[in-house]
């Protein structure tokens, strides 16, 4: 059994933070409000063969941008009627990945019909893939009368995702698993890349962080996509986009340790920064877009 942990659903639980912030109980909001903030940053950790690496969330990808003051951009998103297209497993798990940060793009500038349409194409694929099983007829019901509530629509969601992760930890579907992370990452930082290359400086620091992720997806995908993935243009591009990443420029600094008196704990803090030139920027968003076209044709 290929060692590969990453539960299908987590990249996407962030969803569940705003979940908490919108919730149908006054008392999740201020909860959910303080999640959010303090999580904002976090990102998910994937234990490929026993060795731990960092993925950042799309959504958290997604506030970042929304927060950044950028310009809600629905015509960057893939057709939501488009799912039926998709005829393969493997197609078909990285555009769940595709539609999931759609929908949590879409849902953090309230545009809640599109949000929902989105839901109602994971739900689909959901069903293609045999993760749906877990989730509940009648969760699955109210997401559909509260299409007109995003505040509801954006909770109800939030635990659509709950119970999908709660499937995936016990069956343990690996390779599935890995294509939807792809799905998600390549989304996520094409979205960031696009505002970027219009001169927004918070999602150019983004983009630049996927120095390290790039690398993480290709060794994730090593250790689970099966021979035809590996011999396909799509596995050659995101070759491309990795060696792409590595010329980004990093460093490594210490910040001043915070020490706890009481717990007799000091916290060790360090500082990456990167750059990236205003050419290496342009031919990583022509790769991402290049990879994301391929995953989202039919």
């Amino acid at each position: 059994m290929k060692n590969f942990r990453f539960p299908l659903f987590v990249f996407l639980m962030g969803i569940v933070l705003l979940a908490a912030s919108c919730g149908e109980k006054s008392i999740e909001k201020s909860e959910g409000q303080k999640a959010l903030s303090l999580d904002s940053a976090k990102s998910n950790l994937v234990n490929v063969s026993g060795e731990l690496f960092s993925i950042p969330s799309p959504i958290q990808t997604a506030l970042l941008i929304q927060e950044s003051g950028a310009e809600y951009k629905p015509e960057l998103l893939n057709d939501s009627k488009g799912y039926s297209e998709y005829e393969t497993n493997t197609q078909k798990a990285m555009n769940l990945g595709i539609y999931g940060t759609d929908m949590a793009y879409s849902s953090l500038y309230e545009d809640s019909q599109k949000a929902l349409s989105y839901f109602k194409a994971i739900d689909n694929l959901a069903k293609d893939l045999g993760v749906i099983s877990a989730i509940s007829p009648d969760l699955v019901k109210r997401l559909g009368a509260n299409a007109d509530n995003p505040d509801s629509l954006v909770y109800l969601i939030g635990r659509f995702y709950e119970e999908g992760d709660a499937y995936l930890k016990k069956n343990e579907r690996y390779d599935i698993a890995s294509l939807v992370i792809l799905g998600g990452w390549i989304e996520s930082s094409h979205l960031s890349a696009q505002s970027a290359t219009g001169g927004n400086q918070a999602a150019r620091d983004r983009v630049a962080q996927q120095k390290e992720s790039s690398s993480t997806i290709v060794k994730a995908l090593d250790k689970t996509a099966d021979r035809n993935f590996k011999k396909s243009d799509l596995y050659q591009v995101l070759d491309s986009i990795q060696e792409a990443f590595a010329s980004v420029q990093s460093s490594y600094s210490f910040e001043q340790p915070q020490t706890d008196a009481a717990k007799k704990l000091t916290v060790i803090k360090s500082k990456t920064d990167y750059q990236v030139s205003d050419s290496l920027l342009n031919s990583i968003a022509a790769l991402l877009e290049s990879a994301r076209t391929k995953i989202t044709e039919k």
